[in-house]
């Protein structure tokens, strides 16, 4: 039963571009037929027929993971950033997340790629942050918030966030220098923030990112879940939360299911994990970039 389940569980990881140039029934047919003529006789056949079988899967899974499709086909993705994001691929905007600050939902991204060529992500993350970089200005207790991304994409190139991605940070605060002036949560007047600015042509696949420094990858306690978004048909996306004081602002109709999924239920048991610039709570406005290679046969 656990060999079964594992060659099952390895079919089912073959993607369909594979399937497709039916490269692996020719694996199949080749290894079947040269196992079970020299060990028919033997009552170990079966056994070492699903042996190689699994060995077949893992090896071409391994070589051909890399190679283009060669078909158009749309990618599928979850994006989860906490504040709000915007997604590019390969120099064209696909879409921005529709809540500037809470809940911390989780959206489901789509887009059509000409499964030619490697996919270059590009995504800015925002941190929700005042002037100050603090956020709940107008309560008795600012605070500072604290950034993270996490995202997944079906593209058959097992894409998803990791310290492979690419970060530059924008906006930065309060700064050191602020800090050592007395800016804090109860002194908001001296604090200040940093803006490095956008590099222009940050998002096309031309933009040279080598310089850019390695995202660094975080725990999901470090990170955290948030406030999770509730949605029903009659209201939409639900506990949405001002910035500035706490207070709710109910529901948003325009929100739909798939921009209000819980992100906990969207990224259980998956590969992705969290990933942002060095200081989750003072890199505020973050860009990241990361390439699916792949090579066109």
């Amino acid at each position: 039963m656990k060999i079964t389940s594992l060659v099952v569980t390895l079919r089912g990881c073959v993607s369909y571009h594979i399937m497709k140039k039916r490269l692996l029934n020719t694996l199949w047919q080749t290894i079947g037929n040269s196992i079970m003529s020299t060990f028919m006789a033997s009552k170990f056949s079966r056994l070492v027929h699903l042996e190689f079988v699994i060995l077949a899967f893992v090896f071409s899974s391994i070589s051909l993971a890399n190679e283009c499709p060669n078909i158009p086909q749309k990618v599928v993705g979850t994006v989860y950033c906490d504040n709000q994001f915007t997604l590019w691929v390969n120099g064209n905007k696909i879409v921005t997340d529709p809540i500037a600050f809470t809940p911390h939902q989780a959206v489901k991204v789509a887009f059509d790629w000409d499964g030619t060529s490697s996919i270059i992500y590009a995504i800015q993350c925002e941190d929700y942050a005042s002037d100050s970089g603090y956020e709940y200005i107008k309560t008795s207790r600012p605070k500072l918030g604290d950034g993270a991304l996490i995202a997944k994409f079906n593209d058959g190139l097992t894409t998803h966030t990791s310290a492979d991605w690419r970060v530059y940070t924008v906006t930065y605060g309060p700064t050191d220098a602020s800090l050592a002036k007395g800016c804090s949560g109860s002194n908001l007047g001296k604090c200040e923030v940093e803006n490095r600015g956008i590099p222009k042509g940050w998002t096309l696949p031309s933009f040279d990112d080598s310089k850019w420094q390695h995202a660094t990858p975080y725990s999901n306690a470090e990170a955290g879940w948030g406030r999770p978004p509730t949605w029903s048909e009659t209201k939409g996306c639900c506990t949405l939360t001002s910035p500035n004081d706490r207070s709710s602002l109910g529901c948003d109709m325009s929100v739909t299911e798939n921009e209000c999924l819980v992100p906990r239920s969207e990224f259980l048991n998956t590969s992705a994990g969290f990933i942002w610039a060095k200081d989750l709570d003072r890199d505020n406005r973050v860009l990241f970039r990361y390439t699916a290679s792949c090579k066109s046969s």
